[in-house]
């Protein structure tokens, strides 16, 4: 509902009183009234969808500055973290009891053009580090030797995530992975690599390798 002031004997008026808001165009000044606030309870279904869109978000809030270094699709555009949102509620969850889970071997942490590393594999011989070996993938389209592997390592129950954007070139084939001081003490790391050339925005499809 919407009426226009033709004369008014207040001066100016602009903003918001109470249930009415004064908007000023060329035509003179309108007032309206806020729309009432809704008292109907969400549906199931609706309730269903916030709790799975608070679950991907609370999981991929801390992730944002990572996956702008990780996560390059062909089409660049600003709404990328749109896109992310979009798959992680698509593909990322799993259902669990009466709700949901992340399913962190559908979660991607990189995205792009290039070839990913194949078979990849992790051990961790000790508290201090992971060792990692992969299939290089030379002489395939779309990677290169200097390609840098990224890792990034996800501890559930502290929720925090620890990027490291190159731990070893293609080429080399194996590497270790160093763990902070921190990471030590933690059990159950998820892992994942991939390859990204981040000063070309270009990266490879993540692989989530396990848990460690």
């Amino acid at each position: 509902m919407m009426a226009r002031i033709i004369n008014h004997p207040f001066g100016k008026i602009s903003g918001k009183a109470g249930t009415l808001v004064f908007k000023k165009s060329k035509q003179g000044i309108y007032i309206s009234a806020l729309p009432s606030p809704s008292t109907k309870k969400p549906s199931s279904l609706q309730q269903l969808q916030q709790s799975k869109m608070k679950m991907v978000m609370h999981f991929l809030k801390p992730l944002q500055n990572i996956l702008s270094k990780t996560y390059f699709p062909l089409r660049q555009n600003p709404l990328a973290f749109h896109q992310i949102k979009s798959y992680y509620l698509r593909h990322a969850l799993k259902p669990v009891g009466e709700g949901y889970a992340i399913d962190y071997a559908q979660c991607l942490l990189g995205y792009g053009e290039l070839r990913p590393p194949e078979q990849v594999t992790a051990q961790r011989p000790g508290t201090n580090k992971i060792k990692l070996a992969w299939e290089p993938q030379l002489g395939q389209a779309l990677a290169q030797q200097d390609d840098p592997l990224f890792a990034v390592l996800y501890h559930e129950a502290s929720h925090l995530f620890y990027f490291v954007p190159k731990v070893a070139k293609r080429v080399d084939g194996t590497a270790s992975l160093k763990l902070p001081k921190k990471w030590r003490d933690f059990s159950n790391l998820h892992l994942w690599v991939g390859c990204a050339r981040s000063e070309e925005k270009k990266a490879s499809m993540s692989l989530y390798v396990g848990k460690f």
